[in-house]
């Protein structure tokens, strides 16, 4: 069955990072190739992050760093202006505790699945909810994969089911998705915003877009059709 287009694409090189709107990504058994694939690792083990956790340690500004890639690997971009490679002093010096960026090893560096996917009615919804007369900027949510949908939530019935995009990627669609603090955080472009995470734990169970694994992989575009099985 049809459910519309792809409309929005993007790849985080580096975990808890803004990333780069692509009109066509590879995804691999592990996900969208190159996605959350390095991060900010602490000395103590912990990698940077919007929140504290066992796993995580918050690193406050994240969200102002825009990490691509280009042809000799990841590179960030900070507020000023400059620019981070992998083994770059002023990583350590910039975020303390010994930080550096680190490329995924042996622990994924993915909170639960390989790939996240969004509906643009869902968006438009949630910008209702939170009284707003535009949807709510998908960048908070720094999805993968946004499709273009005519039904708020559409996308949490799809849990349990298979989508081809174009007829060469596959995916299964796995759980909700549960937002934490991160989407209230500033970001380059867009203030801070606490109705968000309050509007979804009061609504929606905190969840809004959807995860999944990846059963066949291939490329996707923009504009690629999506159906669910």
């Amino acid at each position: 069955m049809a459910h519309g287009t792809v409309v929005g694409l993007e790849c985080f090189p580096v975990k808890s990072m803004l990333g780069e709107a692509h009109e066509r990504l590879v995804v691999d058994e592990r996900g969208v190739a190159g996605d959350r694939l390095w991060a900010l690792r602490y000395e103590d083990g912990k990698l940077g992050s919007g929140k504290n956790h066992r796993r995580f340690r918050r690193t406050p500004g994240l969200l102002e760093h825009v990490a691509v890639y280009d042809d000799k690997g990841p590179v960030v971009t900070t507020p000023d202006g400059e620019t981070l490679r992998p083994g770059d002093p002023r990583i350590a010096e910039l975020f303390g505790g010994g930080a550096e960026l680190v490329r995924e090893g042996e622990a994924s560096h993915q909170d639960v699945a390989a790939v996240s996917i969004v509906g643009t009615a869902s968006l438009r919804a949630l910008g209702e909810l939170l009284g707003d007369a535009d949807p709510v900027d998908v960048r908070r949510l720094r999805k993968n994969i946004v499709v273009e949908t005519d039904e708020p939530w559409v996308e949490e019935e799809w849990v349990g089911r298979e989508i081809d995009f174009g007829g060469e990627l596959r995916l299964r669609v796995t759980e909700r998705i549960e937002r934490c603090v991160m989407v209230t955080q500033a970001q380059r472009g867009l203030p801070a915003d606490n109705r968000v995470l309050k509007t979804l734990t009061a609504t929606r169970g905190m969840c809004i877009g959807v995860y999944a694994d990846v059963v066949t992989p291939g490329t996707i575009a923009l504009g690629a059709t999506v159906a669910v099985r």
